[in-house]
């Protein structure tokens, strides 16, 4: 079987020096090493990746190893110490998202090394507590890399998923009267009249004529 020359020399292993910094920079986040960035005012030596049980630890080192030959790769990796993956004495979540890791609780494992590019950044806050429970919980937040902005894929509608029923209106048109609130000049209208009713018994033209003979009979008795 034939195996490319680039890949013999990388079975061969890296180079025994190796190179050391106190940061690196490294798809939008700013790493720095623990002993570096333990006196700044930003938290930039925390870490996480992701995987069936996320791990979270402290950044001790950044390296870079480089392996011989034609090729010339480098490869920069992160020795780290995690906390206790274990949901429950290690790492809790809370109802609104809120990651909590006991940072009294340490992964007692051989896996210090990780690839940088696996790396996620968080910044580890402590809980301002009044009394000591003995119990030191760390609020993991995550630290969106510099240059993206995250942003959901689907807009939420703002929009009712279903429309209610139109009602169709019983009165038309015809039967809104517009008032114009200028137009002072007012008009009386005839009352409306029935063609079936009879006429009223009391006539007032024949009031007006008893007054008048009324009047009449009591001049010609004085």
């Amino acid at each position: 079987m034939y195996y490319p020359t680039w890949f013999h020399e990388l079975l061969q292993g890296p180079v025994s020096k190796i190179t050391t910094a106190p940061m690196y920079f490294t798809r939008g986040y700013a790493f720095h090493a623990y002993e570096y960035g333990k006196h700044r005012t930003t938290v930039n030596y925390g870490v996480r990746v992701k995987g069936e049980a996320d791990f979270y630890g402290i950044l001790q080192e950044i390296i870079e190893v480089e392996f011989v030959g034609l090729v010339k790769m480098k490869c920069v990796i992160f020795k780290c110490d995690w906390f206790n993956p274990k949901e429950g004495p290690g790492i809790r979540y809370s109802k609104f998202g809120v990651v909590d890791v006991n940072a009294g609780r340490r992964y007692n494992k051989f896996e210090s090394f990780i690839l940088a590019s696996q790396a996620d950044q968080v910044s580890f806050i402590p809980y301002p507590r009044v009394t000591n429970t003995g119990i030191t919980w760390l609020s993991a937040i995550t630290v969106v890399p510099r240059g993206r902005i995250y942003v959901c894929d689907e807009q939420p509608g703002m929009q009712q998923d279903i429309c209610p029923e139109i009602l169709t209106p019983e009165q038309t048109t015809d039967d809104i009267l517009l008032i114009d609130p200028e137009n002072r000049v007012f008009e009386d209208l005839p009352e409306d009249t029935d063609e079936g009713t009879e006429n009223d018994e009391f006539d007032e033209s024949d009031d007006v004529e008893d007054g008048s003979e009324d009047s009449d009979e009591a001049s010609e008795e004085e």
